[in-house]
């Protein structure tokens, strides 16, 4: 392998008196007062050799940038086919991450949704559960008001050992009412706080990588967009004047004035100049 050396010399005192030569034109070119037609085509002839000294002052220093960009290109082009392949290789290692990332995020994701769907289930069985208790606690209440109604009215007819069995099943059926109820209430806290939590592993973490999540925007329907921004629905940053398609029509049409509805054509005068 061997190395390629070499330098580039240059006059600086070249480039001193190109500077003095264009300071004392545009000193000229300032006090410049064309108030005839002489003064025009003396006007004139001072543009011309202003476009003279711009062209000995741009290829002295592309005698100099020349080399230099020379250089510079041998140089990018040497390292082009190793600086392609790390970048290729840096893309392939983090398609590959990233695709594992996003596979344990699905999995993730959809270990949530089971949970979820097992959570709402039960959460759905002990609503059923309650409904079913607190019927349950219903009828009881009902079946010990009517043994209650039914020992007192043996009692006053005198009938004692009936109104003592009445009274009994009035206790049991209270009892029942009241152990029911608990069993509605226990199912209702229990439908509250239920809830299942997934067991994921998350992506194990690597010093010196961190992942990030980029958004940006996609327009998919401009004219739908459009009329969003006329109805106020969205910001007027949401869409831009193509100035170069707009600039494209004003020449193509060659008229100042109106071009398109809030567009106006305008015209610049200007001239052009060989050197003398």
């Amino acid at each position: 392998m061997s190395e390629t050396q070499g330098r580039v010399e240059y006059d600086a005192s070249t480039a001193v008196v190109l500077a003095g030569q264009a300071q004392a034109a545009l000193s000229s070119a300032k006090d410049l007062t064309i108030d005839s037609p002489t003064m025009y085509e003396l006007a004139s002839d001072e543009l011309k050799n202003i476009k003279a000294l711009q062209k000995t002052v741009e290829e002295k220093r592309t005698s100099i940038t020349g080399p230099l960009n020379q250089a510079l290109k041998a140089v990018n082009d040497l390292f082009r086919a190793p600086k392609e392949y790390l970048e290729q290789a840096e893309q392939a290692c983090k398609r590959s991450m990233i695709a594992y990332t996003t596979e344990q995020e699905r999995i993730a994701a959809e270990a949530r949704r089971v949970a979820e769907e097992a959570a709402r289930k039960e959460r759905d069985r002990l609503a059923a559960e309650q409904r079913e208790q607190e019927r349950i606690a219903r009828d009881a209440a009902e079946a010990a008001a009517r043994a209650q109604r039914e020992a007192q009215e043996a009692a006053a007819r005198g009938d004692a050992e009936a109104a003592a069995r009445a009274q009994e099943e009035a206790r049991q059926q209270a009892e029942a009412a009241q152990a029911a109820q608990a069993e509605a209430q226990a199912a209702a806290v229990t439908a509250e706080v239920v809830s299942i939590v997934p067991t994921v592993s998350a992506p194990a973490k690597v010093s010196g990588i961190s992942g990030r999540v980029n958004y940006g925007a996609q327009v998919d329907d401009l004219m739908t967009l459009i009329k969003a921004v006329a109805e106020g629905k969205a910001p007027i940053q949401c869409v831009m004047a193509d100035e170069k398609f707009l600039g494209a029509q004003a020449r193509a049409f060659k008229k100042a004035g109106p071009l398109f509805p809030g567009v106006t054509a305008v015209a610049e005068r200007g001239l052009s100049a060989r050197a003398a």
